[in-house]
């Protein structure tokens, strides 16, 4: 039996199940219309619930309700703030800690039945997770699940499903020490004397001198660079995401910046420039959102593979007698440089395009205290009496 409302406040029906369904035209967080259903186990209750998403609209604000569980509103999030605000790989990076974590735990709380408690009791199980190789969750990862489930609340709040977010009473799990692993001065010398014939010197070098991430060096186009100044902007990135080679906008709005190269690594540039209009052959084969005049590609003029980076980096440190590193060691490599030669936190900051300096003092705390013992033995020569 269909009990219809008045025309366009939606209709309600019951189910083979015996649950009934109620089916209102909503307003999306986009600005979209689309058919929302919600169900409860009486007509009343699937009535009230059709109400609710009506009142929503009313106030222009979209409808979910908050009664919710938290899993059908994490979908929500997922896919009309995430998917259209944020990059490819954001999303692709938070549906994987949705999936495997949040909503393995909390999926069936009620949206606003979530207290602290339960938030609590979540963090203490991630401590007891396992990846899917069989290890522990780093202290890391566990925190960057939390804060992504303080990140969908804080958007619920937004919404005004949720009067506070309880993830924000909750204390926010130790990170731990985070150990990067650069290059010292004398090995990233050694490692630019073995790249300095390497057909992609000019990647190399842009890579250890300016803390680009890998994604956005690759994602450099030749209208970024002023060849003058050595002025550069970054503005988007090349990943792969579950396969998909992807052209998108750099990590944060922090990440979207304007740089300088040095001498050394301009004059590298016009040398790839050069040689790269002996080495392109047709036919060419670029991927697929490609810009027209990106900078490093292969000699098909497809984008270099970000993967063979990988694997090209460790063939270089191999030949120049140094340890096996990742690509985003020689980001860390350039930040440590820069401040042990006496750049400001903020100036570093700036320069890898972090979002906040607490991330930046994070990382190279050690280095700040390195160079800190650094300024006392100069100032205690100062004091020194001849």
């Amino acid at each position: 039996m269909t009990r219809r409302a008045a025309n366009g406040l939606g209709t309600i029906v019951k189910r083979k199940d015996g649950r009934y369904q109620a089916a209102v035209h909503v307003s999306t967080s986009t600005g979209e219309t689309k058919r929302k259903y919600v169900y409860g186990k009486t007509w009343q209750e699937a009535n009230d619930k059709r109400v609710e998403m009506l009142d929503n609209n009313r106030k222009g604000v979209p409808s979910i309700a908050s009664s919710m569980r938290l899993g059908d509103y994490l979908d929500h999030w997922l896919e009309e703030i995430i998917r259209v605000e944020r990059g490819p790989s954001t999303y692709s990076g938070y549906e994987i800690v949705v999936r495997r974590y949040i909503k393995k735990h909390l999926g069936t709380k009620k949206l606003n039945a979530l207290t602290p408690t339960h938030v609590r009791a979540f963090v203490a199980k991630l401590r007891k997770e396992k990846t899917v190789l069989g290890k522990p969750l780093s202290d890391r990862y566990v925190q960057n699940v939390f804060e992504t489930l303080r990140s969908a609340l804080s958007s619920a709040m937004r919404e005004e499903l949720i009067g506070r977010n309880v993830a924000r009473l909750v204390e926010t799990p130790s990170r731990g020490g985070f150990d990067a692993e650069p290059l010292s001065e004398a090995d990233a010398r050694k490692f630019i004397a073995q790249v300095s014939q390497h057909w992609l010197c000019a990647l190399w070098l842009i890579l250890v001198t300016t803390g680009l991430r890998k994604g956005e060096v690759l994602g450099l186009t030749w209208s970024d660079v002023d060849m003058e100044t050595g002025a550069f902007r970054v503005k988007r990135t090349v990943q792969r995401v579950r396969g998909q080679l992807l052209f998108g906008k750099v990590k944060t709005k922090k990440s979207k910046r304007t740089l300088y190269l040095g001498q050394v690594c301009l004059a590298a540039l016009a040398r790839y420039r050069q040689e790269s209009i002996d080495r392109l052959k047709p036919p060419y084969n670029p991927a697929a959102g490609q810009p027209d005049d990106l900078i490093f590609v292969t000699s098909s003029g497809r984008v270099v593979e970000p993967r063979n980076v990988n694997t090209m980096l460790n063939r270089l440190l191999l030949q120049a007698g140094l340890e096996r590193a990742r690509v985003h060691d020689l980001r860390h490599t350039a930040a440590t440089l820069l401040l042990m030669d006496g750049a400001t936190i903020r100036e570093v900051m700036e320069q890898l395009g972090h979002a906040s300096i607490a991330t930046t003092a994070n990382i190279y705390g050690h280095v700040l205290d390195e160079a800190k013992r650094r300024m006392a033995a100069r100032m205690d020569r100062l004091a020194s009496p001849d």
